[in-house]
Order: C-alpha cells, then structure tokens, then sequence
C-alpha cells in the first residue's frame, strides 16, 4: 500500500486541527472561507480549501475531491473533511448518495445549503424569519428572472451589501456577523437529524463552528 504523505500544518500549533474544505462553486465559498481562515479561525485549528480550475461540479465530483485529498494525506483522529453543497438543482438520489458515503466514513461531514450557499451569507446580514410568505417562497425557488439575471438570493445580497458578485464579494461586510449568522442558521435546522435541510436552511453554521474551534 501507498504511503500517505504527512500534511504540514501551521507551525507551533501542532497537532492542530485539520479541516480540509472541498465546495461546490469554484468562487463563492473560497471567498468566505478564505477569508475565516485568516480572520476567526480558531489558533489550533488549520484550515485547508481546495481549489478547482472550473465551473463544472456536481455532489459527486466535490466527493471525488475530498476522497483524493484522503487518499493522499495522513489525517488524525479529530481532522475533518466538509463537503459543502447547494440542495436546488441537484436529484435527491444524487445528494443522498454522498450523505450514505459520508455517514459511513471517517473524518467526513455533509455540508448542504438550501436552496444555497448565498442563503448564508444572506443570515449574516438579516433574518429571514421576518420575511413574507411571497419573500420566502421566492427565496426557496431562487430563480432566475431570466436567462442572463441573477438568482434571488444574489440580487438580494446585492441590495444588502451595495455589490454582490459570486467571484468578487465583501467578506469584512459580512464576518463582523458571523455569530448571528450561526443563531439564525441554528433556529432554521428545526430537523439537525435529517441528512440535509429539507426546507430553508444550511448547515454552514455546523462548519464555522468547527472553524472557530468550537465543537459541540
């Protein structure tokens, strides 16, 4: 058998705590967690996010991603490897798939936004528990109004933070309110046991936890 290469962590803090990241998009969540990883993460905790050179992603090829990492590296017992995910376009077949692998493996953990990873950047800056029906039911389709249009939760943040691109965002508009973007988050998992939320809701608030050393 091959052996692992050993992963080098930040120094003086060793063994710190290794959370390896492998998203969806190619910008947005790097962006975010990038920036935690300089500003809030926790001093024995290492974070690593891994990149992709395109857009081309699926449940199935972040998974593919987080296992080659696996494969290559020695991890300790308390390192851990996210999965972070949009629930809105994918089949259920597809993203209960990954959760079973995930379930079944060692250091692995199911991250799912729903409808999507805007959802949480969208809690740092209000609580969607004093939308309307109309505002919530437009949030959960988060369509396009057309082709060449942002996403609702895009214009939304737009409207919010003055400029809102998916590769180009304000992270110091948004971390100042990271812990009311983790209470708001927590209020809408009303079901933590389910594999992913089946309404509104994202898991983030379980991985910046865990970012700012936090492990409950």
């Amino acid at each position: 058998m091959r052996q692992r290469k050993s992963f080098e962590r930040l120094e003086g803090v060793r063994p710190a705590r290794l959370i390896v990241i492998a998203a969806e998009g190619r910008y947005t969540e790097n962006i975010y967690f990038e920036a935690m990883k300089t500003a809030m993460c926790a001093s024995d905790v290492h974070v690593e996010v891994l990149r992709r050179d395109t857009n081309e992603s699926n449940p199935d090829n972040v998974l593919r991603q987080i296992l080659n990492f696996q494969n290559v590296y020695e991890l300790e017992d308390d390192d851990q490897l996210w999965i972070v995910i949009d629930r809105d376009r994918w089949p259920e077949q597809m993203l209960a798939a990954v959760a079973q692998h995930c379930a079944q493996g060692n250091h692995l953990f199911f991250c799912v936004s729903n409808p999507c990873f805007e959802l949480w950047l969208l809690l740092h800056l209000e609580d969607i528990a004093g939308y309307s029906n109309d505002q919530l039911c437009l949030l959960a389709a988060n369509k396009k109004t057309t082709k060449r249009s942002d996403t609702w939760s895009k214009n939304r943040l737009k409207t919010l933070m003055g400029s809102y691109h998916e590769s180009d965002y304000d992270t110091s508009r948004l971390l100042p309110h990271v812990n009311k973007a983790v209470e708001r988050a927590e209020r809408l998992d009303v079901k933590p046991a389910d594999r992913w939320p089946q309404t509104i809701g994202t898991r983030v608030y379980l991985l910046v936890k865990s970012i700012m050393g936090d492990q409950k």
